[in-house]
């Protein structure tokens, strides 16, 4: 695959979630998503640190990223049918 084409994790969760192969129940869907809003937050914070000294590009494409699992596990939840 070429570097134009490649899919990231979020782009591989959101279509995995649209076809239905990642399925979620709601409460396990929503402890999901509040985690990746805490690393959200977190991560936004290092940037706005002024001492932090890690690989500011690389964290602005995880931040990039993220919102992505959020909306995939969303998604999740609405093809889910208990059994």
């Amino acid at each position: 695959m070429s570097q134009d084409h490649e899919q990231f994790a979020g782009d591989v969760l959101l279509s995995l979630a649209h076809d239905g192969r990642l399925v979620l129940d709601a409460d396990e869907a929503e402890a999901r998503i509040a985690e990746l809003r805490r690393t959200l937050a977190y991560g936004y914070a290092l940037l706005a640190d002024p001492d932090y000294t890690g690989p500011e590009d690389r964290l602005r494409d995880i931040l990039d990223e993220l919102p992505k699992y959020v909306e995939a596990f969303q998604q999740a939840t609405k093809s889910f049918t208990p059994r």
